[in-house]
Formats: structure tokens, C-alpha cells, sequence
């Protein structure tokens, strides 16, 4: 529809003003996604406080969710090449398969970052994934 600029000022603005906003953190930072179907950006809500709950439960949740996104993380980093699931759960140190896939093999296919080397079989037992190359 050409009504949108091509030089990408949107995506600085963006970053500029939550950087300005009361409570924020370098982690609250936004986040851009893009695949060859689809764009997309998570703001992080910087004035989110649970309510009922203690500073430390925020806090633990926020430790949480950093590391989880640092073991994702790590685990982009490890697929460069080819890996199985079972080695990749071990080089996290996670060990239960529902909540691996659930919390980080899941999101990072459907993220784009990370592909399935056999798309055409994932229950494949040969089935391993490997890092998506940046466009």
C-alpha cells in the first residue's frame, strides 16, 4: 500500500520513547521479530505491578523471565549446528521435555529463529533443529 516509510524511523522512535518512560530497565527494552511472513514487536508493560504481590514475587518473576530469554539465548547459539532435542535440553540443563517445549522450543520455532531440519516430519526421532540464518 506504500504508506509506510521505508527507513525504519518507527522502530527508533519506538525504542527512544519506552527508553524514557518512569520504571524502565534496559531488559523492558522492545523486541523485533521479523520472518518472511510476519513482523512483530513486544513491549514490555513498564508499569506492571502485580497486584497482591510482594516485590520479591516481581523481582523472582522478572529473574525468571531474563533466564529464560538468556537460555534461549545460549540455546540459538548452540545450534548453529544441527542438534537433537535431547541435546539441547541437556546443554540447558533442563530435563522435564513438556516444559522445554513449552517454554523455549516452541517459542523460538514459531519466532522464525529457530527451524526444524525435517519440517516435513516433526515427530521425526531424526528430527533436529538448527538456528534460522538472519535475513
Amino acid at each position: 500500500m506504500k504508506y509506510m516509510e521505508r527507513r525504519g524511523s518507527g522502530l527508533r522512535k519506538i525504542v527512544s520513547e519506552t527508553e524514557k518512560l518512569p520504571g524502565y530497565e534496559e531488559y523492558l527494552k522492545p523486541e523485533f521479530f521479523s520472518t518472511p511472513s510476519d513482523f512483530r514487536v513486544i513491549l514490555k508493560n513498564v508499569n506492571y505491578i502485580m497486584s497482591g504481590s510482594s516485590t520479591h514475587e516481581t523481582t523472582h518473576d522478572t529473574i525468571h523471565d531474563l533466564a529464560l530469554t538468556q537460555k534461549q539465548a545460549l540455546l540459538l547459539d548452540f545450534c548453529t549446528e544441527a542438534r537433537s532435542r535431547d541435546e539441547m535440553q541437556s546443554f540447558v540443563g533442563i530435563t522435564n521435555r513438556s516444559h522445554f517445549s513449552k517454554a523455549y522450543l516452541k517459542p523460538l520455532l514459531s519466532s522464525g529463529k529457530l527451524k526444524m531440519t525435517i519440517p516435513d516430519k516433526p515427530k521425526s526421532r531424526s528430527q533436529k533443529y538448527i538456528t534460522a540464518k538472519e535475513q
